[in-house]
């Protein structure tokens, strides 16, 4: 049957040019969206190295210095870091919070606050970033291990005044995480003149700064001991950052509102105050919003490229239908049955699409070696993601033809033969 739909084609390639064209242009465009879905994919699903899952960014302000509010007494003034470890404190009591932390405002994660870093090991040199935490950082943001282990040793390596580097590190300099344990890295921080040994002592799974990023070069530092805090003043606050993690039951639709209104006053101490509270699946939103206005645009070309298709197909075999009744008609006088004239035409329509096809897997293989495709920063094997976006693609376009051909393929099984012969 296939060699006599191949003849027929063949036959009628003047009729057939205009679908044939069609479906091949089609097919090069959605395998474009759908590669690029894809890609983002394959990149979303990684592990991100933190969960911000329940994690809120507790926002505090200082008083202005000439506001007629500001407390001029030298212990909250001039030891203003007292009154934050004394509010730290006081949220780490309270029964809905799981955990408290804070860091540098040089460390928040969906917010491109950064300081860079490279880190160099002989003739070895990678940039990468600087993170000033205290060490319930790893807890709050469940930062794991680089053996998958929980945090404590994580925790323990910041008490020490030793420094946590990502997995990506320990794999570049030093081939895996156990042989990077204890040993020494130099690392140049952003507007230091000089370079600094640091001792390794623990190593944090990869990490990277969003769902669309690799993962990227990174150590963490102590960001400083509670009596250095104690000692310094109010302005220090507007350096940090303090997040906590609730507790799952905890956490709903009003806890936000909830929690401000109960904590506002005991978080007013001296010249700090509570300014907001803001969950990190806000700053999350925000971040990813144009990769996620991108992929609404490959979803809405894909269904725009399907409907095209679906009506291209559904016009063609239904006016094809029309004009071959006669031939429909002897075929069905000659003994073919109802199924088989169903099933050749749906043949006929996914022969026409496996011919139009082949030029578009090496138009779109062309242009995937000339790196015309979507790019992503993650290695990911060419023919492995050339097979895939075949697959989604053809998938795709199989199902358009077969709704397409379906109706038309009806209807012509259901002619009689005696009254289409005699109509003609």
């Amino acid at each position: 049957m296939l060699r006599m739909i191949f003849i027929q084609l063949w036959n009628e390639r003047k009729t057939n040019v205009l679908i044939y064209l069609e479906l091949a242009i089609v097919s090069v465009f959605l395998w474009y969206a759908a590669d690029a879905l894809f890609v983002n994919y394959k990149s979303y699903s990684r592990p991100l190295g933190f969960d911000i899952s329940h994690v809120y960014y507790v926002e505090l302000a200082t008083v202005p210095q000439n506001s007629a509010d500001y407390d001029t007494s030298a212990v909250h003034n001039q030891c203003g870091g007292a009154d934050f470890l004394t509010l730290r404190d006081r949220l780490a009591h309270h029964p809905k919070v799981e955990d408290v932390c804070f860091t540098s405002h040089v460390h928040f994660h969906y917010r491109f606050n950064n300081r860079f870093a490279s880190f160099r090991q002989d003739s070895l040199i990678r940039n990468g970033y600087v993170r000033y935490v205290d060490p319930s950082y790893f807890r709050v943001f469940k930062v794991k291990a680089a053996d998958g282990g929980p945090s404590d040793k994580l925790e323990q390596a910041l008490r020490k005044n030793e420094v946590v580097i990502t997995s990506t590190v320990a794999d570049y300099f030093f081939g895996n995480a156990s042989k990077a344990q204890n040993r020494e890295i130099q690392i140049t921080d952003q507007g230091a003149q000089d370079s600094v040994f640091y001792r390794i002592g623990a190593v944090s799974e990869p990490q990277r700064y969003s769902e669309f990023h690799e993962y990227s070069c990174a150590y963490y530092k102590p960001i400083g001991s509670d009596e250095a805090f104690r000692q310094s003043s109010v302005q220090v606050v507007n350096g940090l950052r303090l997040f906590i993690r609730v507790k799952p039951d905890a956490d709903n639709g009003h806890f936000v509102a909830d929690f401000t209104r109960e904590m506002s006053q005991q978080l007013r101490l001296g010249n700090i105050y509570l300014k907001d509270v803001v969950p990190m699946s806000y700053y999350r939103d925000e971040m990813l919003r144009s990769w996620v206005d991108n992929i609404r645009m490959y979803f809405s070309g894909i269904l725009f490229f399907l409907l095209n298709v679906f009506l291209g197909i559904i016009g063609t075999f239904w006016f094809r239908t029309q004009q071959r009744s006669a031939e429909i008609g002897l075929r069905m006088a000659m003994g073919a049955s109802r199924r088989n004239i169903f099933c050749h035409l749906f043949a006929e329509g996914f022969v026409l699409l496996g011919v139009a096809f082949v030029p578009a897997v090496f138009i779109f293989a062309n242009l995937m070696y000339l790196e015309v495709t979507e790019q992503s920063e993650m290695q990911i094997p060419m023919l492995g993601r050339l097979l895939c976006g075949m697959g989604i693609t053809l998938g795709m376009i199989g199902i358009m033809v077969a709704v397409g051909i379906g109706f038309p393929a009806y209807r012509a099984m259901r002619l009689q033969p005696a009254d289409t012969l005699h109509d003609e």
